[in-house]
């Protein structure tokens, strides 16, 4: 009896190295690489220990889950408005004139600045419209087009497409690639200076043509008022806008009424000035439509 307990002990005491070898094995995973074998180092290990208050990319996942995907993040920085701002707006982006100063209340730099910016635009559109109007390359490649329906991204139309004066009212736009054809096709149809559909070119699948018919002297005399009318309310909107900084300085005190009197006094001098230039510059205008229709 005695000499079996014995024997019981003993298979005891040699199973628990034997364990110990077996817990080892587990916890210690073994690579076999070129026939030999391999025990990673201890840092190695770390990932099948528990989980430690790391990111969520760098957490050990369990073998029956799936991955962690990344969201992707689409940067759309373009056209933040799917469209850029473009000319008169273009004018008025931030950073792009002088702060005005509470300190130099009657200093309009920033006010002078943004009626440069205004007046550039419009004096191009002027030279545009005397120089032919609607039958104009430039203005043909000033329309917006949306190459892909699922992007609000728009691009003008010189950008997609060549622009080629024809004999007689006739323009050819050539696309850069097939794609851009229907995009472009739609952008002419839904103007509003156009509102036709360019013409395909049999032989040439990348080819339109644009047949422009001549304005009557009321559609371009039409199109001359509602252009400067534009132009005067964005001069307004300049001086709105400096307008509430005056009434901003007074109610928090920076300058006091009599300062804001003469601050108003000296912006509408200012804001008078470009509205006389303006007028005289329409008058001009409405004059030399009138005797190129006769």
């Amino acid at each position: 009896m005695r000499n079996t307990a014995a024997r019981s002990l003993l298979r005891q005491r040699i199973a628990r190295p034997e364990l110990t070898r077996v817990q080892d094995v587990i916890l210690r995973p073994r690579f076999t690489a070129a026939g030999q074998n391999f025990f990673p180092p201890q840092q190695c290990l770390n990932q099948f220990a528990a989980p430690s208050p790391s990111p969520a990319f760098l957490s050990p996942r369990a073998f029956h889950t799936t991955a962690q995907r990344c969201k992707k993040v689409r940067d759309n920085g373009k056209d933040s408005n799917g469209s850029s701002s473009a000319g008169a707006g273009a004018a008025d982006t931030p950073g792009r004139h002088p702060s005005a100063n509470p300190e130099e209340p009657l200093d309009f730099a920033d006010v002078e600045s943004r009626i440069k910016g205004t007046n550039e635009h419009f004096e191009g559109v002027l030279k545009k419209l005397r120089s032919g109007g609607r039958f104009n390359p430039d203005v043909v490649g000033a329309l917006r087009v949306q190459p892909d329906r699922k992007d609000s991204t728009t691009y003008p139309l010189k950008e997609v497409a060549q622009i080629v004066p024809r004999g007689g009212r006739t323009i050819s736009i050539l696309a850069h690639e097939e794609a851009y054809v229907k995009p472009i096709m739609s952008a002419v149809q839904a103007s509003e200076d156009f509102n036709q559909q360019p013409q395909r070119v049999p032989d040439n699948e990348l080819e339109l043509l644009l047949k422009i018919e001549p304005e009557t002297k009321d559609e371009v005399l039409r199109r001359v008022k509602a252009m400067f009318t534009e132009w005067r309310d964005r001069l307004r909107s300049i001086r709105h806008k400096r307008d509430k900084q005056h009434t901003s300085w007074l109610r928090d005190k920076v300058i006091g009424p009599d300062l804001k009197r003469s601050a108003d006094k000296e912006l509408d001098k200012v804001i008078k000035a470009q509205m006389t230039k303006i007028d005289g510059v329409e008058k001009e205008t409405l004059k030399s439509v009138e005797s190129s229709s006769k």
